[in-house]
């Protein structure tokens, strides 16, 4: 018998996020996947640690399945528990893969969950993930793809420091490996992008954001969201590996999200470069925790 039988109902529960529960039978409405990688971050390392501190913070007893109540738009008055079943998948092991190896065993993982029919979150992790899922999912989901980019940064140099694996690489790969065409890139607000780099993308605004949402939705089959954390101005989120001055609102990424999902074309996120080695107050851990609860009621929304 293991020695935890012997202190059943002594020990605490296992994490479980916004206690939303996996189904009895079938697949879950929503996988949720950890990716704690962080050796190509090219400024403050510690986003390997940012699924568990999401993780930490879904469970805590002031954390509930309630959708938030800010921003424009109407949310479903039910709790999440109620409207979806949600499974941990866990973490890949990755932490000490070379960048090179890391990009096979992400994109195969990523091939093999989208085989089914659970939406997906994935967090990190840098930004670097976003290109090995991305190459994942567009192998066993065949169709036009589309992206949706939120980040202070552009991430289009064609190498960071000579590696061309990097969190700074990741939308030129993207671009590059034909995944997304670079004309279905909505990327927002890349404040900190080289004047260059921001010519190369579409010109988005906070303006036209909403409209070109919907435009995107109508010329492709699957939209993706990526949400790297410094995209938020760092006096809400300050624990972030490579934090800019200015950045958006929680509300004004909370409208953002709610756009994205009215159009039924999102079935994949992430969330990246959380680093809770430089904000003890878990603040950032907290906001990262609403984001991803945004991200569950718009699944939920499409069911």
């Amino acid at each position: 018998m293991p020695l935890k039988d012997e202190l059943n109902g002594y020990l605490r529960l296992p994490r479980s996020f916004f206690g939303i529960k996996s189904p009895v039978t079938g697949d879950p409405d929503v996988g949720i996947l950890g990716i704690p990688y962080d050796i190509t971050s090219s400024h403050t390392p510690g986003a390997r640690f940012g699924p568990d501190a999401i993780r930490r913070a879904t469970d805590g007893e002031r954390s509930h399945s309630y959708p938030l109540s800010i921003g424009e738009g109407s949310v479903p008055r039910e709790p999440l528990s109620k409207l979806i079943t949600l499974e941990d998948v866990g973490d890949l092991e990755v932490i000490q893969r070379l960048p090179e190896a890391a990009v096979i065993d992400i994109s195969e993982a990523t091939t093999k969950l989208a085989t089914k029919e659970s939406s997906l979150v994935f967090l990190g992790g840098d930004h670097f993930i976003t290109y090995p899922i991305l190459r994942g999912l567009s192998r066993a989901r065949i169709g036009k793809w589309g992206i949706i980019y939120l980040d202070a940064h552009a991430d289009l140099y064609s190498d960071m420091g000579g590696y061309q694996l990097s969190h700074a690489t990741t939308l030129r790969r993207i671009i590059d490996d034909n995944i997304v065409k670079v004309s279905d890139v909505i990327a927002f607000d890349i404040r900190c992008a080289l004047p260059e780099q921001k010519n190369e993308l579409p010109t988005i605004t906070k303006k036209t954001i909403a409209d070109e949402i919907q435009d995107l939705a109508e010329r492709v089959d699957h939209i993706y969201i990526s949400i790297d954390l410094d995209v938020i101005d760092p006096s809400f989120i300050p624990g972030v590996s490579h934090k800019e001055a200015g950045g958006l609102s929680i509300v004004e990424l909370v409208t953002i999200l709610r756009t994205a999902f009215s159009t039924r074309k999102v079935k994949y996120t992430d969330i990246v470069e959380l680093n809770p080695l430089i904000d003890i107050s878990e603040k950032s851990a907290i906001a990262a925790r609403d984001i991803l609860k945004e991200i569950l009621t718009g699944f939920a929304s499409n069911q």
